[in-house]
């Protein structure tokens, strides 16, 4: 029987300026096929600007009328910009991010498939221009990956953490701008990703 791979995210996930127009979840599809032909479908449900709260809306007009065996979750990102010259701190505050990470994990859960939450990945803050009316910084970053890790554990979902991995490196030779990967961030992420998912037996 031919399985399902889902992906629920942001432009990151979507493949937002990847020089060949693939993207993580596509390079892994392939990754995945090469050892596995034809045993496999996949859909990027992904969409650019989408944050926490589109992610549950998303997971309850799209996954829900799907049959999927896994699904990858890789979110959030926009939900940590910060305005420039502003007294705001975030878009979104911890408790609005807590409700809305849970009620996502409740609706893909309804599906019956297995689920694979990832951790983001740090921004390249030197990259924002003085003419930037936006920023993310990685302590924001690190902040919110503790608080999905808690939300994770609390559901007994699997929490896939690349962070470290990243920072430890010169990673901004990965990037295009301060938060989208290039093609070798892109393929990076999804060899970590197609390590993950054979070590936890899920492909």
């Amino acid at each position: 029987m031919i399985k399902g791979i889902g992906a629920v995210g942001d432009s990151i996930t979507h493949g937002f300026l990847d020089d060949h127009n693939l993207g993580w979840f596509a390079r892994l599809g392939q990754m995945i096929l090469a050892e596995h032909p034809g045993e496999y479908v996949f859909n990027n449900m992904s969409q650019a600007g989408d944050d926490i709260t589109n992610a549950v809306h998303r997971a309850a007009n799209e996954v829900l009328s799907r049959k999927f065996d896994l699904i990858l979750v890789n979110i959030g990102i926009n939900d940590l910009r910060r305005r420039k010259e502003c007294d705001m701190r975030l878009d979104f505050s911890e408790g609005v991010r807590q409700t809305y990470w849970q009620r996502l994990l409740e609706t893909l859960q309804l599906s019956g498939a297995k689920i694979v939450v990832t951790d983001l990945l740090p921004v390249v803050e030197g990259r924002y221009t003085e003419d930037a009316t936006l920023e993310r910084l990685n302590s924001d970053v690190e902040d919110y990956n503790a608080q999905i890790k808690q939300i994770c554990r609390q559901y007994n979902i699997t929490f896939f953490e690349r962070y470290a991995s990243w920072i430890e490196k010169d990673y901004s030779s990965l990037y295009k701008d301060a938060v989208h990967p290039n093609a070798q961030g892109h393929q990076l992420i999804a060899q970590q990703m197609f390590d993950f998912l054979k070590t936890e037996n899920l492909i």
